[in-house]
């Protein structure tokens, strides 16, 4: 069955970075099918910037998103652009600070509360809030566990591997708040 992720945000909160980490846990330690492409601005900081990984047990045709499955969205810009493709039963991860405004999801889009920023801010570094996004991701989904999202970070997530890997476990480990379902 094909499944289809985008994180999405703004240059330089790390979606694309998030979008490749993940592609490399499902292909490599998963042994999915995979398909990662990226979009972004041409002012990059501070435009859209959005990451998308499609992946089935099957070959992957088309490699586009079309219809997320799970949208992460780190940036109230990202829910402006991406909401109205969001479908009953999408699950939405939103970051409770970047985010303020939910109500352009429709009915029945599971939407999930998430503090990705202020985790990372707890461990001392908000550039790793993708990193901390990943976690959320993970366990919230349950498409991968701790261990294995945990030697996609350590192989591909650019910084520092300690940093990363805290943030990871304060994602994974977050508590979260279900705004409607």
């Amino acid at each position: 069955m094909r499944t289809e992720i985008r994180f999405a945000g703004v240059g330089s909160q790390g979606m694309v970075s998030c979008s490749v980490v993940l592609a490399e846990a499902l292909g490599i330690v998963k042994d999915y099918q995979v398909v990662q492409t990226q979009e972004y601005a041409a002012s990059i900081s501070g435009g859209s910037a959005q990451g998308d990984v499609a992946f089935s047990d099957q070959k992957v045709i088309v490699p586009w998103v079309l219809h997320p499955d799970v949208l992460v969205a780190m940036a109230q810009d990202a829910v402006k652009q991406h909401a109205a493709a969001m479908r009953p039963g999408t699950c939405v991860i939103v970051d409770d600070i970047m985010v303020t405004d939910v109500s352009p999801f429709q009915k029945g889009v599971a939407i999930h509360w998430a503090p990705m920023t202020k985790l990372a801010d707890q461990v001392g570094f908000r550039k790793c809030a993708n990193i901390v996004a990943l976690g959320v991701f993970s366990r919230l989904t349950g498409i991968l566990t701790l261990e294995e999202i945990t030697k996609a970070v350590v192989a591909r997530a650019p910084g520092r591997p300690e940093t990363n890997l805290k943030a990871l476990r304060l994602g994974y480990e977050a508590n979260l708040d279900v705004v409607a379902a």
